[in-house]
């Protein structure tokens, strides 16, 4: 997926969540994702990119990982 220490961009993450059914709501210095049948709600940080730690975090919350 991403080589260790990678910065990932955002709208790279936010395609496959979206891919997988999430929407994605936007707000100050986190966007929510949330997903129509799956539990909870996801933070994800605004900004070009993120750190390749806190997106595999964000891909395993989703269950895409």
């Amino acid at each position: 997926m991403w080589s260790r220490g990678e910065e990932v961009q955002r709208t790279e993450l936010v395609r496959k969540l979206k891919k997988d059914g999430w929407t994605i709501t936007p707000g100050g210095k986190h966007s929510m994702a949330q997903h129509p049948t799956k539990p909870g709600k996801i933070p994800i940080p605004n900004g070009s990119k993120i750190n390749e730690y806190t997106a595999r975090g964000i891909l395993r919350d989703a269950g895409l990982k």
